[in-house]
């Protein structure tokens, strides 16, 4: 995916490294005209929908106005106040395709047993973001959900569903969706629906696609 990533922008280094015994791969980009011919452009077309925003909006500010030594920086503290509205990001012309994009990191499809001496099969999507209220209720209502958020003792909010309706929605979704899940979430998902095939109260009332 960095690899990919790197080869469409044309720019940045890739590098490793572990991290508790997980490698890591990353891009890094640090020339200035690349920030500022290739990647300013992107995120100022496609704008963030969390409170990251303001996060890249200092920087850009700082790129743009040749900022060198980090005492030359104004004071900073992210704002608790959201950027957005769950409306302004479900009315966002490239929601969907952000969407796909943030299933491949967040997302999760999972099939498991309801109670370990029963083989009641219940498959289940969920999906998370810490401090993310504002962008879990967007998706939410976007895929027509009404399984509550809750949130855990790391203020990550979390939305998890396994109803028929759910079921069917986030596949509906998918398959409509104007890009495709990539890598190992895309692996995830086939392997989902293929489990979700042999659950019977799936299979008898959601048309389960053959192919993605």
């Amino acid at each position: 995916m960095i690899y990919k990533i790197k080869s469409l922008l044309g720019v940045g280094v890739v590098s490793f490294r572990k991290r508790n015994k997980i490698e890591m791969v990353s891009l890094r980009i640090r020339n200035k005209d690349h920030l500022k011919n290739v990647i300013l452009p992107i995120f100022d077309k496609y704008p963030m929908f969390s409170n990251k925003q303001y996060d890249y909006l200092r920087f850009r500010n700082a790129l743009l106005t040749e900022i060198i030594n980090y005492d030359e920086l104004p004071k900073y503290s992210r704002s608790r106040e959201s950027f957005n509205t769950v409306e302004s990001i479900i009315n966002t012309s490239y929601f969907a395709a952000w969407l796909v994009g943030f299933i491949e990191a967040e997302g999760c499809f999972s099939v498991y047993k309801l109670k370990k001496e029963e083989d009641y099969m219940v498959a289940s999507f969920d999906i998370s973001q810490t401090n993310g209220e504002i962008l879990i209720s967007a998706i939410r209502k976007y895929l027509s959900f009404t399984t509550k958020i809750y949130l855990d003792k790391t203020n990550s909010f979390k939305l998890k569903v396994t109803s028929i309706r759910s079921i069917e929605n986030i596949i509906k979704f998918l398959h409509k969706a104007p890009v495709k899940l990539l890598g190992n979430k895309k692996l995830q998902y086939l392997l989902w629906i293929k489990q979700l095939r042999k659950i019977p109260r799936y299979t008898k009332n959601i048309n389960i696609p053959s192919k993605y």
